[in-house]
Parts: structure tokens; C-alpha cells; sequence
């Protein structure tokens, strides 16, 4: 079993569909709606600052998954950087707790979507869903490429539309007869939501740990993470704008579902039904998305020694993560089980995604410091992607990730639960390392994660000149 490699035959435009799938998720939607809602259009000009922030973030990432290829992502880019501990740290933090609260919440908007439109219960939708897709990434990773293609795509094309239908105002509902105010509360308020509008482009770094199974990897994941940004900006704001021609400003802030109520307001039954459609491929693209690429964070990690071997057994046949991806399944079905028993309202779904947005953002801190820290560790490395600018985006998205923390943490229920989850990732790091015989801050030579990509993955002839000219 340990001779197994990951398949290396996913092209642009399903690395492109792996970065963009989370993206467009149910809660990345109800985001849209309430900043909307609560900023008026003016929360366009948040959106694009956000956008800002998440493109230096995106070429920290593109920068890391072109120098170090692996399927561990922020993990083995924070091995030779920082250590071990801080490598864990980075993928529990940023990614199992995104997993354990997003991906059971988005399943929960998809189904009661499906639900409003069928009658069908939704846990028994989200079951079927649930099924359907773990047995296409047992499959293999070539089958999720083809599905995941075609369900986001899709979905950006549907979002497009109904924004272009409301800007256009040929939906069929009346318009509003009073314009709504550009910015209905303060600038200040208005920087306060930043934190908020950063959960727009959620996980667009989720290609990277398919960096061992995508073709040209050097060029593939640093193009389809730009454009992802890009394009799902512009399919926000034409939604976004399109919504607030036909609804009230707080009728869209009040709403739990503001994205549907939007699509309602302008097109009457056929938006709800578009819509619904939508948020259902939404919650198919969002699970999909965590059961291809968090199980392969788990599976780098592994390799690496940083987390039990059972998470880096490869079935024989499909080569693919299937512990890992059974893993990820358990923590969606923590968060699917509890809103079963406890019907969770919209106020814990939100502090659930407000703790997930706080460790993801730590996750970025990280990976934008690995960047700082490998350039001047190994300034003659071959990068098949550099950041342009270097090192002004990094610092950018350093100090504005910080401040998106900060502004989240004004909740103080937010700062308790992530300062437990954190304390808890940290103690577990501590154990399981220090029971392993392994040091927790000692950083490993770039040339020994080398070996370790070059061993479990197929490189492709690129990728060994680089390691045969590295000078570490």
C-alpha cells in the first residue's frame, strides 16, 4: 500500500471548480444577502476590499502549492518554515473546524432548499446528497473533476443571470419605486463588516492540496485561485445589486435566507425555484469540495508523521484518501445530527461560521509568513509562480487579516469558543508530537518535503528539475 501515488489528471477547469465550489456556498450567499442587506450597495466597495485582501492572500498560496507541490497544503508549507507544530496547528485550525461547523450548515441550507421545493424532508435530501457524493470521491479523483466541473459552473452561470436580470430590471416583479439609499449606515460601520464580506470567497485556496493531482500544478493552481477570486466577485456584485432593485434593504438584513427572498422578489416563483436550484448545487459543491481536498491535507499530514497513518492509506484501486474522506463525513454529520435533534436557529449558525472565519483567517496569517520566512531561508529555490511585488502583498494581508480577526472577535462569544478550539488544537499538537518523539518548533529541510512529495506523488518532469537544481 505505501507504493500507491495519487493520480496526477485533473486539468484548469476542475482545479478552477475546486477553488470556486466552496466559494459559492449557502452561507457564502446568506453573507452576500445580509451585507447587502445591511450596507445597501455601498457594500460593493467592502466586497472589493475584501476581493483585495483575498488576491494577496491567493498569491501567498499560489506561491507556496507551486514551490512545495504537496497534498498537505498549509501543512507542509509550514514544516520547513516554522515546524511541526505550527504546521498542525495551521490545517486543524484553518480547515477541521471549517469542515465541523461549514460543511454540515451548508448541507442544512441545501436541503431545506430541496425541501421547499419538493416537500421532501430535508435530512433525508441531504442524506441522498451525502451518499451520492462520497461515493464519487471513493471513485477517484478524475470522476470528481468531471461532476464538480459541470455542478459549478453551473452554479456561477444561474448566479450571473439572476444578477443581470435585476440590474437590468426585465425580471418579472416591479422594481422598488424609491430607490434604496447608497449607504444606509456609516463608513465606520461599514469597515466593521469586513470581517464578514471575507467569507465570500471562502476556501478559494481549496485547490492547493490537489496540487499532487493537478496537471502543471506550477501554473494551474496560481491561475485557477486568480481567476476563482475574480470571477466570483463579479458574480456577487452583479447579484448583489441586481437583489437590491427589487427588495428593501432590511427586509434582505432580517432574512435567513436572503438570497432566495431576493431571487423571489424578482421573479416571483421562477427565482425561488432558480434560486433553490442554486443554493441546492451550492451545498452539493461545498461538501464535495471538503471531501476531496480536506481529506488530502490529512493524508500530506500524515506522510509527514504529524497525524496517525491511518489518514495516508490509499485504496488500492482508486488511490484515493478513503479514511480521510470518512473523517471529513463524521464532522459533517456532528453539525447535520445536532440541527436534527436541537433544530439550531440562524444566530448559531452564524456564531458557528463567525468562530470557523476567526481559526481560517489564523490559517492565513500562517501561510503568508511561510511565504516571508522561505524567502530569505532559501532565497535561490526555484518558484514556478513568484509574487509580484513581493513582499507588499503579504504584509497587506498580514495586517488585514489581523484586523478582520479583531473585528470578529468584538463578539464575545466568538473570542471564548475560538480561544477554547485554538487551546485544545495547541494541547492535542503538544501530546501527539511530543509522544512521537518529534519537535514541535524545529523546522524541516525543504529538500527532506521534497523526497516526501516526490515518493507519493506522480511529479511531473518540471517538477524533478526543480528538485535536482534545488540549492538548499
Amino acid at each position: 500500500m505505501s507504493d500507491l501515488k495519487l493520480n496526477r489528471t485533473l486539468g484548469f477547469w476542475a482545479a478552477y471548480s475546486a477553488s470556486v465550489g466552496l466559494v459559492v456556498s449557502g452561507t457564502a450567499m446568506v453573507t452576500l444577502g445580509n451585507g447587502y442587506g445591511v450596507g445597501g450597495p455601498a457594500f460593493s466597495i467592502i466586497a472589493f476590499i475584501a476581493l483585495i485582501v483575498i488576491l494577496c492572500v491567493a498569491l501567498s498560496y499560489s506561491e507556496m502549492a507551486a514551490m512545495v507541490p504537496g497534498a498537505g497544503m498549509v501543512g507542509e508549507y509550514t514544516l520547513p518554515a516554522l515546524g511541526k507544530l505550527p504546521a498542525l496547528f495551521a490545517v486543524l485550525a484553518g480547515y477541521i473546524v471549517l469542515v465541523g461547523t461549514d460543511g454540515g450548515t451548508n448541507m442544512i441550507i441545501g436541503g431545506q432548499s430541496l425541501e421547499t421545493l419538493t416537500g421532501v424532508p430535508w435530512y433525508i435530501g441531504v442524506s441522498v446528497i451525502l451518499i451520492f457524493l462520497v461515493t464519487i470521491n471513493l471513485m477517484g479523483v478524475s470522476v470528481f473533476g468531471k461532476v464538480q466541473t459541470v455542478l459549478a459552473i453551473s452554479m456561477m452561470g444561474l448566479l450571473g443571470l439572476l444578477g443581470i436580470w435585476g440590474l437590468t430590471e426585465i425580471g418579472t416583479e416591479q422594481p422598488l419605486a424609491t430607490p434604496v439609499p447608497f449607504s444606509p449606515i456609516s463608513w465606520t460601520a461599514q469597515a466593521a463588516t469586513l470581517g464578514g464580506a471575507i467569507w465570500l470567497f471562502i476556501g478559494m485556496e481549496f485547490v492547493a492540496p490537489l496540487a499532487e493531482e493537478v496537471k502543471n500544478p506550477g501554473k494551474t493552481i496560481p491561475l485557477a485561485m486568480l481567476f476563482g477570486c475574480f470571477t466570483i466577485w463579479l458574480v456577487d456584485l452583479l447579484f448583489g445589486l441586481g437583489v437590491t432593485k427589487y427588495i428593501s434593504l432590511d427586509a434582505l438584513a432580517q432574512s435567513t435566507i436572503p438570497h432566495v427572498d431576493g431571487a423571489a422578489a424578482m421573479l416571483g416563483k421562477p427565482g425561488l425555484v432558480i434560486m433553490g436550484i442554486v443554493s441546492i448545487i451550492a451545498a452539493i459543491t461545498t461538501c464535495d469540495t471538503y471531501l476531496v481536498a480536506v481529506p488530502r491535507m490529512l493524508y500530506g499530514l500524515s506522510k509527514e508523521g504529524l497525524l496517525p497513518k491511518i489518514f495516508s492509506y490509499l485504496h488500492p484501486k482508486t488511490r484515493t484518501p478513503w479514511y480521510g474522506i470518512f473523517f471529513v463525513v463524521l464532522l459533517t454529520l456532528i453539525v447535520l445530527v445536532y440541527a436534527v435533534i436541537n433544530q439550531a436557529n440562524i444566530d448559531f449558525v452564524k456564531l458557528m461560521i463567525n468562530v470557523a472565519c476567526s481559526t481560517w483567517l489564523m490559517s492565513y496569517i500562517i501561510t503568508q509568513i511561510d511565504v516571508l520566512v522561505l524567502r530569505t531561508k532559501y532565497p535561490k529555490q526555484p518558484r514556478p509562480f513568484k509574487t509580484p511585488l513581493y513582499p507588499l502583498p503579504q504584509m497587506i494581508g498580514i495586517v488585514m487579516c489581523v484586523y478582520m480577526i479583531y473585528t470578529l472577535y468584538a463578539d464575545p462569544q466568538v473570542l471564548v469558543i475560538s480561544l477554547i478550539v485554538s487551546s485544545l488544537i495547541v494541547i492535542f499538537g503538544v501530546i501527539y508530537l511530543r509522544a512521537t518523539g518529534q519537535e514541535l518548533f524545529k523546522p524541516v529541510p525543504l529538500e527532506k518535503i521534497y523526497e516526501g512529495i516526490r515518493k507519493r506523488s506522480e511529479f511531473d518532469t518540471a517538477y524533478e528539475e526543480i528538485e535536482e537544481t534545488s540549492a538548499v
